[in-house]
């Protein structure tokens, strides 16, 4: 059996030692980690159904930290290890989407079989909002060629190095955009520009 020590060395922590060092990591954070936690938060509600907000997914993060079933390994910075809380929080909730989809389409103990579950085409109302977004993304972005150009490929279904190869980009020049489209995106959300 090993001892203390040993698990501390290997980063395991009981459940009440983590939900305890959370909580003082969480009030311990400044102004400026408060707003970069709801910044990941946003970031990571975006494509979650209508009615689910980045508060909502935030708060199930908190919640689910400081009641010991997510565990903060030691050497992990807290944003990172709360970013990964909102990720897993958000895979969990798509999961269980299709699950309830799949049950819908094929009841109780049916299996898909390799069939296509059939999507229902989306009514003119969503097609309205979905282009109205796309019309004001590439208004924020019309000064930025390179972002214009990441965008265009990312909506062809392209990867990154696709995108980057095509179109002479170094992996900095590329990460570099990205992160400016983030910000310019997060800012543009901020003061209403975007939906």
């Amino acid at each position: 059996m090993m001892d203390l020590s040993t698990l501390e060395r290997c980063g395991v922590v009981d459940a009440a030692g983590s939900a305890a060092a959370v909580s003082r990591a969480l009030a311990a954070l400044s102004a400026i980690d408060l707003l970069r936690l709801q910044a990941l938060a946003r970031l990571r509600a975006r494509g979650l159904p209508h009615g689910i907000d980045w508060s909502d997914l935030m708060n199930e993060a908190l919640a689910r930290a400081l009641d010991g079933s997510r565990q903060w390994p030691q050497g992990v910075p807290f944003l990172v290890f709360l970013a990964g809380v909102m990720r897993s929080v958000c895979d969990e909730f798509w999961r269980r989407r299709r699950r309830e989809a799949a049950l819908i389409a094929f009841g109780p103990g049916g299996e898909a079989d390799g069939r296509d579950v059939p999507c229902p085409a989306a009514d003119q109302e969503r097609v309205m909002a979905a282009c109205e977004a796309v019309a004001a993304i590439y208004r924020l972005f019309a000064g930025d060629q390179v972002a214009l150009r990441i965008i265009s490929g990312l909506a062809n279904g392209q990867s990154a190095e696709d995108i980057r190869v095509l179109h002479g980009l170094s992996p900095v020049e590329y990460h570099s955009a990205r992160r400016r489209m983030r910000r310019a995106l997060l800012r543009a959300e901020l003061s209403g520009l975007v939906p």
